[in-house]
């Protein structure tokens, strides 16, 4: 036997970098393009449910993501991946066998699941597909901003705070009002223009186990844990009888305090703060990508930056509304 066959034997494909990948489709997840690969027919069904109904918005060059599933002897699903990035390179890591790691220069990033990870669809979207499609699509082309996002008469309204401050329930209480629905917990800004366009998620509200408090409506749905490890109540805004849209330009910027007292009331709130909050989301990836999202933020304290104090959701939906209807 000759001595590269021998080499050939011992050395096919050792770190499997020609595992076949036969099933590809394009997504457009918050309007940027995604190319999919997998040899996994529950990896796509899951990208499906994720992505299925975002149409296309922008014309960035596609990224590419490429997940391979594999079986095996482990029983047990992956534990929350470890998440570590330098420069161009992040790597978000459960085990040896369910990974991703995310090139940004490349605008590629490719990964290992087991068929018992991908068959579960939650966990394989939220912390594979998610985790490494939108982190690929935010250093090319966008900013991340932790908000909810409504419209009124033409209006975007950014709801902002950390977690537990209620954007999601006050953004669907200004949905079920008859204001536009485009995020409740997660928006994209557009880094290439020059106004404050923002993409977001405007297919389902993500709820959290105790939203039937505050809205009796809900009180027939029963909570699931998400794949994060937090209960929560997930609603299909098809299912709804509001109105979506897949982004607007932010117009005003509100931070919500829903542990006042008293009436629902708006004061200034100070740019320089809402920028610091804003800017601490600017943490990897390289420099030049850190620098285009900095300045995307600076553009968005163009719009008025407000606090929202509030206890009752209809007082402080119907004060956002004045807020609106009167220019601000």
């Amino acid at each position: 036997m000759s001595e590269k066959s021998i080499l050939e034997m011992v050395l096919h494909d050792p770190v499997l970098s020609a595992f076949e990948l036969p099933l590809c489709e394009r997504f457009y997840p918050f309007g940027f393009p995604l190319d999919l690969e997998t040899n996994s027919a529950h990896v796509m069904e899951a990208a499906h449910e994720g992505w299925g109904e975002f149409i296309q918005q922008f014309d960035a060059p596609p990224v590419r993501l490429q997940l391979a599933v594999a079986p095996s002897s482990n029983t047990a699903l992956p534990q929350q991946p470890v998440v570590r990035s330098r420069e161009h390179l992040m790597f978000f890591v459960a085990d040896h066998e369910n990974f991703m790691v995310c090139d940004f220069q490349k605008h590629f990033g490719f990964g290992g699941a087991t068929e018992l990870a991908a068959a579960d669809h939650g966990l394989i979207r939220y912390r594979f597909l998610t985790a490494g499609g939108l982190t690929l699509i935010e250093q090319q082309s966008a900013a991340s901003l932790h908000c909810g996002l409504v419209i009124r008469n033409g209006s975007g309204v950014a709801l902002l705070g950390d977690s537990f401050a209620g954007k999601s329930t006050l953004s669907y209480a200004c949905a079920r009002a008859g204001w536009t629905f485009v995020s409740d917990d997660g928006v994209l800004l557009v880094r290439d223009r020059s106004d404050r366009y923002a993409a977001g998620d405007p297919y389902a509200f993500r709820l959290r186990e105790d939203a039937s408090r505050l809205l009796p409506e809900l009180r027939d749905r029963m909570p699931i844990a998400r794949p994060n490890g937090k209960l929560g109540i997930e609603i299909f805004t098809r299912d709804l009888a509001i109105q979506t849209a897949p982004g607007c330009s932010i117009d005003h910027l509100v931070f919500l305090n829903r542990n006042e007292p008293g009436p629902a009331r708006l004061r200034h709130y100070p740019k320089d703060e809402a920028f610091g909050w804003c800017e601490r989301y600017v943490t990897f990836g390289m420099k030049e990508d850190r620098e285009a999202q900095i300045r995307c933020y600076e553009r968005l304290m163009t719009a008025g930056v407000w606090e929202l104090r509030y206890t009752d959701l209809d007082d402080a939906v119907a004060r956002l509304e004045q807020l609106v209807d009167s220019g601000g």
